[in-house]
């Protein structure tokens, strides 16, 4: 029963050391009264903006694969996992595709599945998500088994059958940022279910009319006429009788605070995602991150997107690559066209790493996609408090020359 209590969201956080293992509270009822559910979280705009922000930006980034080498590493082309990861993950998808739909479960329910399909030998040949709310991870003695219901069947996976991306967890599954989050998005749903309530009924109040007399039958349903036509037909204008006052039971969206509490709970959203607000359109306090964009760009690279390009790097070497393959293979992502707008951070880096001798000319200028020249490719160092006799000397051998 322990395990059966934590599933339905009423037991420890911590899964059990055998058995089912959840990422979080499946319950769907929030505080508001409002049912949300994965999916129709992403009907609430600032859940859609992160989600798809986090999503494209890990998507689009360039992934390789390397060979550790004495000089330092070598790029393997042609390698079982470039092909996956940059060719064709299945017959489905393309690679943009594959790692954007992992990405964006990973995001929402902390969790993503694919399949892997291995040859003879058992070398990976094709990677295939799995729909992550399907999927029940159970931990067995030394291993995690994985049960996946589709078509009414139950399917069952060796851990080696699976790439599992973990977000934020125990290690063994990661939290659902959604099924922690579901009153937030509650109170989101029912401002925007207010908000679409009051435009369709042209911001008229509810209520009732008072009058300081009693009336007959026919007198309140002529009443109850007027009153009826008046709020069907936004061009017609009430004559109120004397003695008689309109009394609201509905509270307007000032007294409610509404847009006070709309822009409250965008910046929940945005904290749960871990997101700088003005990236989904919350300019009020933009500069919190920084003087510019540029800082602001390199602190959501920094501390949003390195943890999922870290996950995936790490969940690619420990489930495609045998033990021996993991000593000399790894993956990694190229960040660095994030980084362009940050055009006086690249300058300086060029000239440290040129002037140090670690970079030649020919490889900055290849960074920044500019045509080699001759003599750009030989490592050089700036000679730095040289003596005063020896300026306008260059250094050659063991000798000085006039440069």
């Amino acid at each position: 029963m322990g395990w059966l209590s934590r599933w339905f969201g009423s037991g420890a956080l911590s899964n059990p050391d055998k058995g089912v293992q959840s990422s979080g509270p499946t319950t769907t009822s929030t505080d508001s009264g409002l049912v949300v559910t994965d999916e129709n979280a992403l009907s609430v705009s600032a859940v859609w903006s992160c989600a798809r922000l986090i999503t494209e930006t890990v998507g689009s980034l360039p992934i390789a694969v390397y060979k550790r080498t004495p000089d330092g590493r070598s790029k393997l082309e042609g390698h079982y996992l470039d092909n996956l990861l940059r060719i064709a993950p299945n017959t489905l998808m393309s690679p943009l595709e594959f790692r954007e739909a992992m990405t964006l479960s990973l995001v929402l329910r902390g969790n993503a599945y694919a399949k892997i399909d291995r040859d003879d030998d058992g070398t990976p040949f094709a990677l295939t998500p799995l729909r992550s709310d399907l999927v029940m991870p159970v931990r067995e003695v030394g291993t995690v088994t994985y049960h996946y219901f589709s078509d009414g069947k139950e399917y069952i996976f060796a851990k080696d059958s699976i790439l599992h991306l973990k977000g934020f967890g125990d290690g063994i599954v990661g939290l659902s940022p959604l099924a922690y989050s579901r009153d937030i998005l509650g109170v989101s749903k029912s401002a925007d279910t207010f908000a679409a309530k009051s435009f369709q009924g042209s911001g008229r109040y509810r209520g009732f009319i008072s009058v300081d007399r009693l009336l007959t039958t026919e007198q309140r349903s002529a009443l109850q006429k007027i009153y009826d036509t008046a709020n069907a037909d936004d061009s017609r204008t009430w004559v109120m009788e004397v003695g008689m006052k309109f009394n609201p039971t509905s509270m307007s969206a000032d007294d409610m605070q509404m847009l006070q509490s709309r822009q409250f709970q965008l910046g929940e959203i945005a904290r749960v995602f871990r997101v700088p607000s003005y990236l989904i359109n919350d300019t009020e306090k933009s500069t919190s991150w920084g003087t510019g964009i540029e800082q602001q760009n390199l602190g959501f690279l920094t501390y949003t997107i390195r943890p999922y390009l870290t996950r995936w790097e790490s969940a690619i070497e420990y489930s495609l690559l045998d033990r021996t393959s993991r000593r000399s293979i790894f993956v990694e992502h190229n960040v660095e066209g994030l980084l362009r707008a940050d055009s006086a951070a690249r300058a300086a880096f060029y000239s440290q790493m040129v002037q140090n001798g670690i970079m030649t000319r020919a490889e900055a200028r290849q960074k920044e996609n500019l045509p080699m020249i001759d003599g750009s490719d030989e490592l050089t160092v700036q000679v730095n408090m040289a003596p005063i006799d020896q300026l306008g000397k260059v250094a050659n051998g063991n000798e000085t020359t006039p440069a």
